[in-house]
């Protein structure tokens, strides 16, 4: 257990006893030998931090969520000399199974690759990300890199790859459920947005590229109960199920700054925050930075980050964005650092020591609500279940899933891939 040397975190009265994160990423480069996931469950009341282990070998938790009674940690991994989706099925003390996605349902394109992002509504998780795995109405011939969809409810998988619209060799990055659809982002040298309600797809990127002038890969969406946020590598927008709105120049003249890419958006009942840098699992020179978004528009929060982190003049960046208690948790990296922020409104406090053995802070997930400090619960299909911070996404082919006990208290022009992808 490690502990650090910043403030506990006050919380109110509502709070139970107990209250964590749960704080992902790994301690190598992005897909590069050596490196192995990292899952550690953060105390900012005691100031600790307990290492969980998704997977026994190589492999990064890239994301997951919190059903209001399960969390479910995505990312990839391998027990041997092969990489792609793993499971792990954990109740809280012990592993229940563990093995390939395959395993629970029909042999499916995944094999091979990573589930990026996941979110739940309700009745299953819809899973995002890239398979390598032979996708027949794609290339029949062989198996090759491709955008990968699927359903998980805890017991069995169902591949709907099949479904995605335009495939390429492309990821699906992020993914988030409003009450009605899914809404599912992607793209590497296109960019690819679409809705799925589960049953049907409506493909949105034709719209998007007309109504966004830099609509790049898609790398974070979010919903506040009225519309959508989001954003990508140059861009951002806001989308009501209807049309777009473009904002990205509004979002540049705030951050003062070529902003590269917006990697996290979140909401925490009063506004927005959103952060960005460097894509995630791109090997790229930029700069950390948030901003806020009300209705009075945005405003640069930068400055508020660690001096190391904001007067940095190498690779950082924010990756992740969720709340606990309407307070900011954000996750990132600075060079070879992983970053653990809580921020307040005001300042930023470092937790960064108690995560020392992650490189990278891919994902934070929060079992609590930003309508204050109570847990989340399960809702019924069909109703709108909010899960944290609404951007517990980003996600790769392993999956955690850990109970939770209540404390007792169009073809479209080739695009540039914003740099190498490394694998």
């Amino acid at each position: 257990m490690m502990e650090s040397d910043a403030s506990p975190i006050m919380v109110d009265s509502m709070d139970p006893p107990g209250a964590y994160v749960l704080v992902g990423g790994q301690n190598g480069t992005w897909f590069g030998p050596g490196q192995y996931p990292r899952l550690n469950q953060v105390s900012f009341e005691t100031n600790s931090s307990t290492a969980l282990e998704p997977v026994r070998s190589d492999g990064t938790v890239w994301g997951g969520g919190f059903n209001g009674s399960q969390w479910l940690v995505s990312g990839w991994g391998s027990d041997d000399d092969s990489y792609g989706p793993y499971v792990w099925l954990y109740n809280g003390a012990t592993v229940v199974t563990e093995g390939s996605l395959d395993q629970y349902g029909q042999a499916s394109s995944w094999s091979g690759g990573d589930v990026f992002a996941a979110s739940y509504n309700g009745k299953e998780w819809l899973l995002s990300g890239l398979g390598s795995g032979v996708l027949p109405s794609y290339n029949p011939n062989q198996s090759t890199n491709h955008m990968s969809l699927g359903t998980f409810n805890g017991t069995s998988f169902t591949d709907l790859s099949n479904l995605v619209p335009e495939q390429q060799d492309a990821i699906l990055y992020t993914n988030a459920w409003n009450g009605k659809y899914w809404l599912v982002g992607g793209g590497y040298w296109n960019p690819v947005l679409f809705t799925f309600d589960g049953h049907t797809i409506v493909d949105l990127t034709l719209q998007a590229e007309k109504a966004i002038s830099n609509f790049g890969s898609v790398q974070a969406v979010a919903w506040n109960g009225n519309y959508w946020l989001i954003g990508g590598i140059g861009f951002l927008a806001k989308y009501d199920g209807r049309s777009f709105v473009d904002l990205t120049q509004e979002l540049e003249n705030a951050v003062s700054t070529n902003f590269y890419s917006v990697n996290a958006i979140a909401w925490n009942g009063n506004s927005w925050l959103m952060g960005g840098g460097t894509p995630i699992a791109v090997v790229d020179q930029n700069k950390a930075w948030i901003a806020s978004y009300t209705p009075s528009g945005f405003t640069n929060l930068s400055p508020a980050l660690p001096s190391y982190v904001s007067g940095n003049t190498g690779n950082s960046s924010i990756l992740t964005i969720t709340t606990i208690c309407g307070t900011w948790i954000l996750g990132g990296y600075v060079k070879n650092r992983g970053l653990l922020l809580v921020y307040d409104g005001t300042s930023a406090i470092d937790y960064s020591g108690l995560v020392k053995g992650l490189r990278y802070v891919d994902w934070v997930s929060s079992p609590y609500s930003f309508l204050g400090c109570r847990r989340l619960v399960s809702q019924p299909a069909g109703t709108h279940l909010t899960v944290t911070g609404l951007s517990d996404v980003p996600i790769v082919s392993m999956l955690l899933i850990a109970s939770w006990t209540e404390p007792s208290s169009p073809r479209r022009r080739a695009r540039v891939p914003p740099g190498p992808l490394e694998r």
